[in-house]
């Protein structure tokens, strides 16, 4: 069973499948939604392309609170929006107590 994933909405998340992650390229909201949906009962994290987190707000605040899944996003298009990395800051924040990063 896995239980690692990655969607993004150009080809470049296949690279994630070079080390044994399925992958997705997934363009559409509708269709992006009901990705996560399905994979949330089996997935421990999900990366998502950071271009697609705009769709996504009502998503990840369903997921916020829960262990599982985690949703990582992460620049596989090339631009940096900090999204991730400023939502792995607060998850950390929030599960230590403190700010280290």
């Amino acid at each position: 069973m896995k239980d690692i994933f990655a969607i993004g909405s150009t080809q470049t998340v296949l690279l994630f499948q070079g080390i044994g992650i399925e992958s997705f390229i997934i363009n559409n909201e509708v269709e992006l939604k009901n990705k996560i949906e399905e994979l949330a009962p089996t997935a421990k994290i999900i990366f998502i392309s950071e271009s697609l987190s705009p769709l996504l707000d009502d998503v990840v605040e369903k997921y916020k609170y829960q262990t599982y899944p985690i949703l990582l996003f992460i620049p596989l298009e090339g631009k940096e929006s900090d999204i991730g990395i400023e939502k792995l800051k607060k998850d950390v924040e929030r599960a230590i107590g403190m700010a280290i990063l």
